[in-house]
C-alpha cells in the first residue's frame, strides 16, 4: 500500500487478531484444526464418530438455525455441532429473549496461554495507543461489542478443548509420531479412501451436469452407504442448497446447516467452501442494505399518519425489525477471515472482493474493509474501480480524511499505470472517484481543499488533445452531481443543491439530479425547494412520477390536501400504476377521509387499487400477492380512520368501500359492518341493482351471524327494508342471494311479518319454474371445494366471501410463500415441508395465522410425506387459530377445504375409518369431499382390504360422489377407469371414458394410459394401438412413460414380440421421455426372456442405467437371476449374480431378488438348497412374501414333500396369504391325494370373502377331478 493511514489500520487489525492467538471468527471455533498449523493434528486421526451416522436431512432447518433451538443443538455429546449455525443461534436467542444461558455454556474458564515477543508486544502497545487517538467508528460492531467478546470467549474455549485433545493423543502415540506421515498426508491417505472418493465424485458430477435437484438425495445415499463425504461432495451440496433456493434469505440457513454438518464430520473446508459461503452471505448483506434504505424512505415519506415516527403500514414496521436483526455481513467477514487465515494462497473472485468491500464500507466496518482490501492486494488481484468511491466515503464518514486521500492516491497510481498500457484496474471510474474525494473534503469541513483538488483535476485535462471538451464534460457532470450536489443534499442544503444542478448540469443528467433533489427536499420537508425542483422538471409523466409522489406526500403531511390533489390527478390519470403507488394512494385517501371528503377518498382509492392490480395481473404470485396484502392493510387503515372519526358514510361511500374490499379478495369484519351500518332507508332505495344485491347479501349474512348483532341492533330493520325494496322492484336474485335471504328471513317473523309474507309469495311464485327456490337454496349451500374454487367473487351474482372474523390476523404474504414452498418441484419434498412449517411457526409466534387453504395444503404435504401425526397437529392448529364458526360463511367454506384435506390425508395413509369421520363432518357443513378426494377413496382401495371386488367398490364410490353433488374430475374418472381396467371390465372402462368426454372433462395422458393398460390386459392389441395413437396426437399431450411401459409390457408378457418392445422403447426416446426404473426392468426381461435371448444386451441395459445416473435396484438384478436360472437353466450363473448383488452394500435387498433365486432353484429341481437361502433371507430381515411362499410350496410339492410345503404356508400367516397362496397349497395337498386337508385350505380361503370370480377357480379344484401340478 502507498498510503500510511490505510496500512496503519490494516496493521492494527492484523496485530489484534494475532495477539489473541486464534481467529476472530465464530467459524474458526468449530473447525478441527489449530491456528498454528495448517490442520489440527486431531484432523489426522481416524474419525471417532460412527460411519453410519447420517445427515438426516441435507437441507432441513437444524435446531441450531434458530434462537429457540439453540439449546437443543447443544444437547448430547460434547462433540456436538459448535459450528457457525449454533453460535449464530445462541447469539440471536440472547439478543431476542435476554436469556444468555445458551451463551454462558460456551464460555471458558481461562484463556489460552500465549506470550508475544518483546518486539511484538511493543507493536501491540503502539497500535493500541494509536487506536486510542482514532475517532470512534459509528458501526454496528461497536454496538455489539459485548456480544463479540462472548463469541471470542466461545472460540477460545473450543480451541482449548481441541488442543487438550490433541496433546492427549500425541502423548499416547509416543515416539512413533515422528515417523508417521504429515497431517496433510494422513488426512488425504486415511481420511479419503478410494471408495469414498468414487462415491463422492458421483455427487460432484451432478454439479457439472447442473442436476442440482438430485444432489441432496445422492448425498444422503452416500451417507447411508457408510461413507464420509469429501469436501468436494459437501461443496456440491452447498451449491445445491443455494441453487434450489434462489432467495438468499432462504438459502443461508440451508448453507449453514451443510457447513455445520461438514465440521461435525471433521471434513476440512477448502477454498471453494468459503468462497461459496461468503458470496452467499455478502449477496444477502447487499439486499439487506437496500431493503433498509427503502424502508426508511417509506417511514419518512408516508409515516406518521396515525402516530408520529411510525410506519403507515404495520407490516413495514415488522419487516424493519426483522432486517435489523440480520447479521449476514458480520458472518461473511468472519468467514473471510477464517478462510484467509487457513488458506494462505486463497484468492477470492474479484466480484466477491468488490461486494464485500462495498458492503463493509456502507455499513461502516472500516477495519474489515481495509483488511479485505489488503488481502486482495497481497494476492495481486487487479482491483475493481467501483470499490474506491465507497472506501473513500467510508473513511470520510469517520473523519479520517488522510486515509481517504491516500485511498485516492492508490487509485491514481493504478490509473496512471493503466494509462501506460499496463492493465491495473477494472472498469475505470475516474469521475466517481474524483467526486468521492471532493465529497470527503467537503464532509470533513475542508472546502478549500476540495476546490484546490477540483482545480487540479480541471487543469489536468489541459494536456488532453483528442476530445478534450467531451471528456471533461462527462467527468465534470459526474463530479457536480455526485460530489457537489450530493454533498449539499447530505448537508441538508437543498436549495444550494438545486442551484448547482440547474446552473451546472445539462440534459438527462440535469433531470436526474433535479429529480433526486425534489425527492430529498420533499422527504425533508423543504416545500419551496421541492416545488421549485418539481417545476423545473420536464412534464413527461415518467420523469415526474417519483418526484410527484414525494411532493404529494409532503403536502399531505403538511395538511394541505388541495395542493396534494393536483399532484394526485397527475398520478391517477397519466402516471404508471406501479406497486409503488399503493402507499401514496393510501396516504392520500387517509388525508381525504380526515378532511371530510370521504366519498372522494374511497372512490379514488378503489380506482387506483384496481389499476394497480390490473397492471400486475400477469405477474407471478410472489409479486401480485404482496400488492393485494398491502391493499388489504390499507383498507384496514381506512376503516380505523373512519370509525375513529365517527364520520357518516353516504350510500355511495358505503358501497365503494364494500366493492373495494370485494375486488381485492373478500370482505372483512368489522369494516364491512361499518359500511352497511351507514346505509339508511333513503340510501337503500336509491341503490343500483348491483349495489342492492351486494348490500342484501352482506346484510343477510350479518343478520344470520349472531356476533354481528352486538355491533348494530338495527340489522333486522335494515334487512327488512332492503328485502322489501328488492322484492318491490322485482330485483332478480341469484342462487346464493336466495339462500342467504331464506336463512335471514326467519329473524323477521315477529318484527316484520309483512316482509316474511312477501318472501314466501316470492318463493311460491318461483316454485312454478323448473328449479324451485328450495332446490336453488340447497344447490347454493352444498358445494364441493372444486365448485367453490370456480365461483367468482367479483360480481354480485356470485357468492362473495362475506365476513372473516379472523382476517385481521391472516398473513396473506406468508401464506403465499408457504404455498410456493410446498409447490416447488425441485429438491426434496420433505425439505420444502420443513421450510413451510418453519414459516408457519414463525407466523404463529407473532400472533398471526395463514389462510384456510394454506392449512389444507400443509395437511396434504404432511400426508404425502407419511407424517400423519403432523397432519393432525396442523389440523389442531387450525382449530385453535381459526375455530369453525357456522355463523360466518367464509369460515365455513374455509373449513370445507381443511376437512377435505384431512379426509384425503387419512385415505393416503390408510386410515379409512378416520376419513369417514371427517367425511361426515363435511356433510354436516352441507358440503362434500372434493372430486379428487373421492378419487383417493378409489385409488386407496387396495390398501384398505384385499377381500372384495375393487372394481365394484370403485363404482360405488363414484356413484356416491355424484349423489353428494360432486362434479367428477379427470382424476376421479382416471381412478375409476384404472380399477375397472385392472378387473378387465373393458366395456365399463370405455363407457366411462365416453361419459367423461360427454361431460366435457378432457381426458389426460393418464386417462389414455389407463385405457391402453386396460386394453393390454384383455389383449385387445388393435384397439390399444389405436388409443395409443390418439393419445400421442392430442394437442395438449404431456408425454409420460406409463403408457409406453404398458405397451412394452404387453408385447413382453402377452405377445412376446421383441421387435415391438424395442419399437415402443424407440418411440419413448424419440419423444425425449426418460425411461423409468420399471422401463429398464422390462427391457432387461425382454432381452433375457424373448427369443432370441440376448443376455449381453440385458446386462448392457444395467450399464445404460448407470450411465444415465440411475443405480440399479434389486428388481433389475432379479430379472437377470430369473433369466439365467429359469430361461437358460444356468443355476450357477444365476447364483453368481445373486451373490454379487447381496455383497454390494449399494443395493437394498428386496424380496423379489430372493424370489428370482428360489424360482431358479425350483426350475432346476434344487428346492432342497432353498432352506439355507431362506435362513439367510430372514437373517437379513427380508420379508417372506406370499409370492415367495407360493414358489416354495410348488417346489416342495413337486418333490413330494407336502410337510415342508405346509410349513412354508404356515410361516407367512393368514393376513399375508393371497388367493394364489391358497391355490398353491390346495394343489399341493391334492397332489398327495389329501383332499381333506385341501378342503380345509379352501374353507379358510372362503372365509376371507374373496370375490366369487376369484374364489370359484380354487373351489373347482376340490370339486372336480384331481389336478396335478
Amino acid at each position: 500500500m502507498v498510503f500510511k493511514p490505510f496500512t496503519h489500520l490494516a496493521r492494527q487489525s492484523f496485530t489484534k487478531a494475532f495477539t489473541h492467538g486464534y481467529a476472530q471468527s465464530v467459524v474458526a471455533a468449530s473447525q478441527s484444526y489449530a491456528s498454528t498449523t495448517p490442520f489440527n493434528q486431531l484432523a489426522a486421526q481416524p474419525a471417532k464418530f460412527s460411519r453410519t451416522t447420517q445427515l438426516q436431512n441435507a437441507f432441513s432447518n437444524a435446531s441450531s438455525s434458530s434462537g429457540a433451538g439453540a439449546k437443543t443443538s447443544q444437547g448430547g455429546s460434547g462433540n456436538g455441532d459448535l459450528g457457525l449455525a449454533a453460535y449464530y443461534a445462541a447469539w440471536q436467542n440472547a439478543q431476542q429473549t435476554g436469556d444468555d444461558s445458551d451463551w454462558t455454556q460456551f464460555e471458558f474458564k481461562r484463556r489460552i496461554g500465549w506470550k508475544p515477543s518483546a518486539e511484538e508486544a511493543d507493536n501491540v502497545n503502539e497500535d493500541r495507543a494509536a487506536s486510542d487517538l482514532t475517532p470512534p467508528h459509528p458501526t454496528k460492531a461497536a454496538v455489539n461489542e459485548d456480544v463479540s467478546a462472548q463469541v471470542e470467549a466461545a472460540v477460545a474455549r473450543e480451541i482449548q478443548i481441541q488442543e487438550e485433545q490433541a496433546q492427549a493423543e500425541e502423548a499416547a502415540l509416543g515416539t512413533e509420531a515422528s515417523v508417521e506421515p504429515t497431517v496433510e498426508e494422513v488426512a488425504v491417505s486415511e481420511g479419503v479412501s478410494e471408495a469414498t472418493q468414487i462415491a463422492s465424485d458421483r455427487v460432484v458430477q451432478l454439479v457439472s451436469s447442473k442436476n442440482f435437484a438430485e444432489i441432496p438425495a445422492a448425498f444422503e445415499t452416500l451417507l447411508r452407504d457408510g461413507f464420509t463425504p469429501t469436501v468436494g461432495a459437501y461443496n456440491a451440496l452447498l451449491l445445491a442448497a443455494i441453487r434450489l433456493h434462489p432467495d438468499a434469505a432462504q438459502a443461508i440457513p440451508k448453507a449453514l446447516d451443510v457447513y455445520s454438518d461438514m465440521l461435525r464430520r471433521r471434513v476440512i473446508p477448502d477454498e471453494d467452501t468459503y468462497e461459496t459461503l461468503v458470496q452467499l452471505l455478502v449477496t444477502r448483506a447487499h439486499d439487506i442494505i437496500k431493503a433498509k434504505e427503502a424502508l426508511e424512505q417509506e417511514r419518512v415519506r408516508f409515516g406518521g399518519m396515525e402516530e408520529p415516527g411510525k410506519f403507515m403500514l404495520q407490516s413495514s414496521e415488522l419487516e424493519r425489525d426483522l432486517l435489523a436483526e440480520d447479521t449476514s455481513l458480520s458472518i461473511a467477514v468472519k468467514l473471510f477471515d477464517t478462510a484467509t487465515a487457513r488458506h494462505d494462497r486463497l484468492v477470492f473472485p474479484l466480484e466477491m472482493y468488490r461486494h464485500l468491500i462495498i458492503a463493509c464500507a456502507k455499513e461502516g466496518k472500516v477495519e474489515d474493509m481495509i483488511r479485505i482490501y489488503a488481502h486482495m492486494e497481497s494476492q495481486k488481484m487487479t482491483p475493481h474501480a467501483t470499490i474506491f468511491p465507497s472506501m473513500i466515503t467510508a473513511f470520510a464518514s469517520t473523519g479520517d480524511l488522510k486515509s481517504a486521500v491516500e485511498c485516492y492516491n492508490e487509485y491514481r497510481g493504478l490509473a496512471v499505470s493503466d494509462d501506460s498500457g499496463i492493465f491495473s484496474i477494472v472498469q475505470r471510474q475516474d469521475g466517481q472517484v474524483y467526486a468521492a474525494l471532493i465529497r470527503a473534503y467537503l464532509s470533513c469541513g475542508k472546502e478549500e481543499g476540495a476546490i484546490q483538488f477540483l482545480d487540479r483535476i480541471r487543469s489536468s485535462f489541459d494536456e488532453v488533445i483528442e476530445g478534450r471538451q467531451d471528456r471533461w464534460s462527462a467527468v465534470e457532470a459526474v463530479i457536480i452531481e455526485d460530489a457537489l450536489v450530493q454533498h449539499s443534499l447530505n448537508a441538508g442544503d437543498y436549495s444550494k443543491a438545486l442551484e448547482q444542478a440547474k446552473n451546472q448540469l445539462h440534459d438527462e443528467t440535469r433531470n436526474q439530479a433535479i429529480s433526486r433533489i425534489c425527492i430529498a427536499a420533499a422527504d425533508a420537508g423543504d416545500l419551496p425547494t421541492a416545488s421549485e425542483a418539481y417545476d423545473s422538471l420536464p412534464t413527461a409523466p415518467d420523469v415526474r412520477q417519483n418526484p410527484a409522489i414525494s411532493l404529494m406526500a409532503l403536502q399531505v403531511r403538511r395538511g394541505d390536501v388541495s395542493a396534494a390533489r393536483s399532484l394526485w390527478i397527475m398520478l391517477n390519470t397519466v402516471g404508471q400504476a406501479t406497486p409503488d403507488l399503493v402507499q401514496p394512494t393510501a396516504m392520500y385517501t387517509v388525508a381525504l377521509l380526515k378532511s371530510g371528503n370521504v366519498e372522494e377518498g374511497l372512490h379514488q382509492a378503489r380506482h387506483m387499487f384496481k389499476r394497480i392490480r390490473s397492471a400486475a395481473q400477469d405477474q407471478p404470485a410472489a409479486v401480485a400477492n404482496p400488492i393485494r396484502e398491502q391493499i388489504t392493510e390499507s383498507l384496514h387503515l381506512f376503516g380505523r380512520i373512519l370509525m375513529q372519526s365517527t364520520a357518516v358514510l353516504s350510500p355511495q361511500s358505503s358501497m365503494t368501500l364494500l366493492w373495494s374490499m370485494l375486488e381485492n379478495g373478500g370482505l372483512v369484519s368489522p369494516l364491512a359492518e361499518h359500511a352497511v351500518a351507514n346505509l339508511g332507508p333513503i340510501g337503500i332505495s336509491q341503490l343500483k341493482a348491483a349495489d342492492l344485491t351486494l348490500a342484501l347479501q352482506v346484510q343477510a349474512g350479518m343478520l344470520v351471524s349472531s356476533g354481528s348483532m352486538l355491533f348494530d341492533v338495527a340489522h333486522p330493520v335494515r334487512f327488512a327494508h332492503m328485502l322489501d325494496v328488492a322484492l318491490s322492484s322485482a330485483l332478480p336474485l341469484d342462487l346464493h342471494t336466495t339462500g342467504l335471504v331464506d336463512q335471514a328471513v326467519a329473524k323477521l317473523f315477529v318484527s316484520r311479518p309483512d316482509v316474511v309474507k312477501k318472501w314466501q309469495d316470492y318463493l311460491e311464485a318461483g316454485s312454478q319454474t323448473s328449479v324451485s327456490p328450495s332446490q336453488m337454496f340447497l344447490s347454493s349451500e352444498r358445494q364441493s371445494p372444486v365448485s367453490m374454487a370456480e365461483t367468482s367473487i367479483t360480481t354480485p351474482s356470485a357468492a362473495p366471501e362475506l365476513f372473516d372474523p379472523y382476517a385481521h390476523a391472516t398473513d396473506f404474504r406468508g401464506s403465499a410463500i408457504i404455498a410456493e414452498e410446498l409447490e416447488k418441484t425441485s429438491g426434496r419434498a420433505e425439505t420444502h415441508l420443513n421450510d413451510a412449517l418453519a414459516r408457519l411457526n414463525n407466523m404463529r409466534r407473532i400472533g398471526r395465522h395463514p389462510r384456510y387453504i394454506t392449512y389444507a395444503k400443509l395437511i396434504t404435504a404432511a400426508a404425502k410425506a407419511g407424517r400423519m401425526t403432523l397432519a393432525h397437529d396442523i389440523h389442531n392448529m387450525a382449530r385453535t387459530d381459526v375455530p369453525l364458526d357456522m355463523n360466518f360463511s367464509v369460515v365455513k367454506y374455509g373449513w370445507v377445504s381443511i376437512l377435505d384435506a384431512m379426509v384425503a390425508a387419512c385415505l393416503t395413509l390408510g386410515d379409512r375409518k378416520l376419513a369417514a369421520q371427517y367425511h361426515q363432518e363435511l356433510l354436516t357443513l352441507g358440503s362434500a369431499p372434493s372430486a379428487n378426494t373421492f378419487g383417493l377413496y378409489i385409488t386407496t382401495l387396495k390398501e384398505s382390504t384385499k377381500t372384495f371386488d375393487e372394481a365394484t367398490e370403485a363404482l360405488k364410490v363414484f356413484h356416491r360422489a355424484v349423489a353428494e353433488g360432486v362434479e367428477p374430475t379427470s382424476f376421479l374418472y382416471n381412478a375409476l377407469i384404472g380399477k375397472l381396467g385392472k378387473a378387465r371390465r373393458i366395456d365399463d372402462c370405455l363407457a366411462y371414458f365416453a361419459e367423461m368426454r360427454a361431460n366435457n372433462v378432457r381426458p389426460t395422458s393418464v386417462t389414455y394410459g389407463t385405457i391402453v393398460n386396460a386394453l393390454c390386459r384383455v389383449s385387445d392389441e388393435r384397439f390399444a394401438e389405436e388409443m395409443f395413437e390418439e393419445m400421442e396426437s392430442m394437442p395438449n399431450y404431456k408425454p409420460r412413460p406409463a403408457p409406453y411401459n404398458s405397451m412394452i409390457q404387453y408385447f413382453l408378457n402377452t405377445k412376446r414380440d421383441i421387435s415391438k418392445v424395442l419399437a415402443y422403447y424407440e418411440r419413448m426416446q424419440t419423444r425425449n421421455i426418460q425411461p423409468t426404473l420399471h422401463t429398464y426392468k422390462l427391457l432387461i426381461d425382454a432381452h433375457a426372456s424373448l427369443e432370441p435371448v440376448n443376455m449381453a444386451a440385458a446386462e448392457a441395459v444395467l450399464e445404460s442405467m448407470k450411465a444415465a445416473g440411475h443405480q440399479p435396484d434389486a428388481v433389475h438384478y432379479a430379472s437377470l437371476v430369473h433369466a439365467k436360472g429359469c430361461v437358460l437353466h444356468d443355476l450357477a450363473g444365476a447364483r453368481e449374480v445373486f451373490d454379487t448383488v447381496i455383497s454390494d452394500h449399494r443395493v437394498r435387498l428386496q424380496p423379489c431378488l430372493y424370489q428370482a433365486l428360489f424360482e431358479s432353484m425350483v426350475a432346476n429341481r434344487r428346492v432342497t438348497d432353498t432352506e439355507e437361502v431362506v435362513q439367510n433371507m430372514l437373517a437379513r430381515r427380508v420379508e417372506m412374501t406370499a409370492y415367495i411362499a407360493n414358489t416354495l410350496i410348488h417346489g416342495w410339492a413337486a418333490e413330494g414333500n407336502v410337510t415342508k410345503a405346509k410349513a412354508i404356508y404356515d410361516s407367512i400367516g393368514i393376513q399375508k396369504r393371497e388367493p394364489s397362496t391358497y391355490e398353491a397349497m390346495t394343489r399341493a395337498f391334492l397332489s398327495a391325494d389329501d383332499r381333506a386337508s385341501a378342503a380345509t385350505i379352501v374353507q379358510e380361503m372362503m372365509s376371507r370373502g374373496y370375490p366369487s370370480a376369484v374364489a370359484g377357480k380354487i373351489v373347482d379344484l376340490i370339486g372336480g377331478a384331481s389336478s396335478s401340478l
